[in-house]
Formats: C-alpha cells, structure tokens, sequence
C-alpha cells in the first residue's frame, strides 16, 4: 500500500488538533509541498479540488504513515469518508501528484479531495490553510 499522505489542513504541524498530533505520532515528516488544486474555506477546516490551472497550488506537507492501512484507517473515520459513512463523502481519499517545495515529483500520495458543491465556500486565495489572508 502506498504510504505517502498530503496533507494541507487540520491536520498539518502547528495545528492543536487531536488528529493533528495523532498523525505526528504516526507518520514521519517528509517534505513541504504543493497540490494543484484550489482551496476553499468550508467551516473551521478547508476543503480542496483539483485545478487544470498550472497556476492555483495548494500547500501542505507529505508524510511517510509507518503503517498505511492503520492509520488510513483511522483518518478515513475522520474525514467521514469510510465506508460506514452516508455517501456520497464530502471527502474522497485518491492517489494523486506532489511537487516538492525543492521541485521533485512525488507520486504516488494519499490526499483528501472535496467532494460536495463550493460556489457558496469562499476560496483561500493563498492556498495555505496556515496563512489564509486573502479570500475571495
């Protein structure tokens, strides 16, 4: 199973969230990175979809998770996209693509795409859930 992960929310450093230090625990830090995607403010937590726009990023960190399936597992209840879960999610876990910040191609990575309607989310300009200055 594919261990890397993107992450680029709740769940990155600097955030006191219990899955947040849950994953701190269960993964080692690789590189900071970026997705292309556009991100959008959908609560207290951000929601990302793929961009056929070379130029919209969003950023985040990788991860290598010491035990994929487990830990997977565990962020899958979180993001509410298991198969217990009503779908469709309004999260899907898919393999994808990250550039490096040091321009390396990464791939294959675990991410967690947004699924349901954003017209009436305000998007983070930025691309950083821990720096969302500018909204649109």
């Amino acid at each position: 199973m594919n261990d890397l992960l993107f992450v680029y929310g709740t769940l990155r450093q600097g955030n006191t969230h219990a899955m947040s230090l849950y994953l701190a625990q269960q993964a080692d830090f690789v590189a900071y990175g970026w997705f292309q995607g556009l991100m959008y403010q959908i609560s207290f937590y951000p929601g990302v979809v793929a961009s056929n726009d070379h130029s919209h990023r969003v950023y985040g960190e990788v991860y290598r998770l010491r035990d994929a399936q487990s830990v997977l597992a565990m962020l899958d209840e979180y993001e509410e996209c298991s198969v217990r879960h009503p779908q469709p999610a309004e999260y899907q876990r898919v393999q994808t693509q990250i550039i490096t910040i040091d321009d390396q191609l990464l791939e294959p990575v675990w991410i967690y795409l947004y699924q349901w309607p954003v017209a009436d989310k305000a998007r983070i300009v930025t691309g950083d859930f821990m720096h969302p200055i500018q909204m649109a």
